[in-house]
């Protein structure tokens, strides 16, 4: 386990703070890349909200608000119509129209060389109609009452300097120019960048006119910038640090659960894996985890309570399903799974295997809050329970290619989804539990290959229902898809940010650290 205490007997006095009205200086844990069209991930996202916009936005609480869009209607079953708001002008003083709309809906699928497109957040899109400069219709393939949401998620760029430009030309910052609430002053690459106040942004105007942001990815190098004043403001704060961090009475610490579901997908769709050996550890001529009882005894064999205080330090909430509750979907009723490896190892022997078996648990290593660590404590719990994992950690760059759909040869695969776009069960339960129909939309995080007629059923009578009982609807999906153990619910992560007094930040649920959200104290 980290320790952080030398960050945080740090300088003994705290810094009287580098941050003004004017700059603020912002700690996060990840790199990320300024093309707000390439590879699909928070880190990224988090960038571009400083400088583009979406149509519709969302909130802290990831409550949907209007954007560059002042209204959104469905004027039909497969039809919605957006009002575009006058008057906004991209960073470089042109007008953003509905052809920008057009060009960027273009872009997203044609990114070339892109590991992790956007493409999932236009699903169902058939045709945008432009109406008139400030207004689009957009014409689906199916009913889709999230399409508001999922737009969260979709930068708009301008055509006329992002037609022909490729992602190094956003990075080279030519292209980077959006309708955001600041402007690209820098981009450092594994560094960071600079952005400075949009002056002409539509919206509030930023309080910041500078905004310095550094990757600092070592955890206690980030804690000891804060407290030395390096930093005003740092996200992923260590969960070991969070208690004498609040007792401190040296920084702020805000905190709140995330919309961020950890679980494990088994891989079921092979008939057999090399990463899975009997209990000697020879090959097995099949797969175990295709069998519903050994995905039990896999779920059965899990403390979560204990999960969450010993690899969590208690910053975490025990969940027995994909979503948060308070998002749609989320059922009271679904209580989070026992914990019971007498019962796990009953299902073993029934299941054929009274000795157990070996598996590969695959795991990143700085993509998720202590997330080797978890792994290593969930390998410790399947090994009592009868069990023989290996785990195995990567760093992120490695694993998801890895573990991709279509390439993943992992037996069980750690992972996380975030459901914020949607504030539903319909997006984790679309991508990760539906079966792998990545064309049309489905399928697109299902690394272990579940499939089931009736699950995918129920998951696009949810996805597609305009009106009627949506949530009944959505409630079924999700206790059909724990029922089968399509994945195994673990917890839901914490948001954690830390500031320098004098400065508060509200965190948003869907983890993402942006500089609007951060104010001088009152």
């Amino acid at each position: 386990m980290r320790r952080h205490g030398a960050a945080l007997a740090l300088a003994g006095a705290l810094m009287a703070g580098t941050a003004t009205a004017q700059t603020l200086q912002v700690g996060v844990q990840a790199g990320f890349g300024i093309d707000p069209h390439f590879v699909f991930l928070g880190p990224n996202m988090a960038a571009a909200r400083h400088i583009f916009d979406t149509l519709v936005n969302r909130d802290a609480d990831s409550r949907w608000t209007p954007g560059l869009t002042q209204s959104w209607t469905p004027v039909g079953e497969n039809v919605w119509e957006f009002a575009l708001r006058p008057g906004v002008t991209f960073s470089d003083g042109t007008p953003f129209t509905a052809d920008d709309v057009v060009f960027s809906f273009q872009r997203i699928p044609n990114v070339p060389n892109n590991p992790g497109p956007y493409t999932p957040n236009l699903r169902g899109i058939a045709r945008t109609e432009v109406v008139d400069p400030h207004r689009i219709r957009i014409h689906t393939s199916f009913p889709n009452p999230v399409l508001p949401g999922q737009l969260t998620n979709v930068f708009i760029v301008s055509r006329r300097v992002a037609e022909g430009a490729s992602t190094a030309d956003f990075t080279a910052g030519r292209a980077a120019i959006g309708t955001g609430p600041f402007r690209l002053e820098a981009f450092r690459g594994a560094e960071g960048m600079t952005v400075t106040r949009n002056e002409t942004y539509w919206g509030e105007r930023p309080h910041w006119s500078r905004v310095n942001i550094r990757v600092v990815g070592n955890d206690a190098a980030r804690m000891a910038a804060l407290l030395a004043g390096d930093l005003d403001l740092i996200e992923e704060v260590p969960t070991t640090d969070v208690a004498r961090l609040e007792g401190s009475g040296r920084v702020n610490v805000f905190r709140k659960p995330s919309d961020r579901a950890m679980f494990l997908l088994p891989h079921v769709a092979a008939d057999r894996l090399p990463l899975i050996t009997d209990a000697e550890g020879r090959p097995l001529d099949h797969n175990p985890f295709r069998d519903l009882r050994v995905r039990q005894a896999l779920s059965l064999a899990i403390n979560r309570t204990a999960l969450v205080e010993r690899a969590m330090d208690g910053q975490a909430v025990a969940n027995g399903q994909l979503v948060p509750e308070g998002f749609g979907g989320y059922d009271p009723a679904i209580p989070v799974p026992p914990f019971d490896p007498d019962r796990a190892r009953r299902l073993l022997a029934e299941a054929g295997y009274p000795n157990g078996f070996g598996f590969t648990l695959g795991c990143s290593n700085n993509r998720y809050v202590n997330d080797a660590r978890v792994c290593q404590v969930l390998g410790q719990m399947f090994a009592r329970a009868g069990f023989h994992p290996r785990v195995e950690t990567q760093p992120g760059a490695v694993f998801f290619p890895r573990t991709q759909v279509g390439r993943n040869d992992v037996p069980v695969v750690f992972f996380g989804q975030s459901s914020s776009s949607t504030r539903d069960a319909t997006h984790v339960l679309s991508l990760a539990m539906h079966s792998q129909q990545v064309a049309q939309g489905f399928g697109q995080s299902n690394r272990g290959g579940f499939s089931d007629a009736r699950l995918d059923a129920l998951i696009r009578d949810a996805a597609f229902r305009m009106e009627g009982d949506r949530e009944q609807t959505l409630r079924a999906a999700m206790a059909e898809a724990m029922r089968l153990h399509a994945g195994i619910p673990l917890y839901t992560q914490m948001v954690i940010a830390a500031a320098r007094r004098g400065i508060t930040y509200t965190p948003r649920l869907d983890e993402q650290m942006v500089a609007i959200h951060a104010r001088p104290a009152q």
